[in-house]
């Protein structure tokens, strides 16, 4: 499925930094906890800081001697992608969207909780996000479409 959504979720400058992130940070196995430890964007999840004051919620990338940042929105995309893909196929081949590495991609359902509501979110109200703002209209509906059917797949996960 991840060729499917390559272009949504890696194919942007932030989705392509986030994949180099996650090669570099994993050899052959990522987890939700790596990400947490490489980015700061359970500060969103946790609801410590608002998605709603303002459109330009970046995701510093912490151990990053760049100084790196991702648009929220654009992080849980490839994250939710990842997932998906996961879950599917037992690993997350990266190699096909992008990407070098075939990863082992671990994580418990309570930990991806906030992930999909954080997808469900962005696809109900994509206005809130700076992602939309810089798509055009058949960008737009593309985008959309892919992540309803992300959310699709990732409801088969958590039930």
């Amino acid at each position: 499925m991840i060729e499917n959504w390559k272009d949504t979720a890696f194919g942007s400058d932030f989705g392509g930094d986030f994949l180099e992130l996650v090669e570099q940070m994993a050899n052959e196995e990522v987890s939700i906890d790596l990400i947490f430890q490489n980015t700061d964007v359970k500060k969103y999840l946790d609801g410590r800081v608002s998605l709603k004051k303002r459109t330009d919620n970046n995701v510093n990338f912490i151990n990053s001697k760049f100084g790196q940042y991702i648009h929220f929105e654009d992080l849980i995309i490839a994250l939710s992608v990842m997932i998906v893909e996961s879950s599917l196929n037992g690993k997350v081949d990266l190699t096909k969207a992008y990407g070098s590495k075939i990863v082992d991609f671990n994580f418990k359902k309570d930990e991806i909780k906030p992930v999909y509501f954080a997808l469900k979110d962005i696809h109900n109200e994509p206005d809130d996000y700076v992602l939309f703002e810089m798509c055009r209209e058949e960008e737009r509906k593309k985008t959309l479409k892919d992540i309803q059917e992300i959310l699709i797949e990732f409801e088969k996960l958590l039930e």
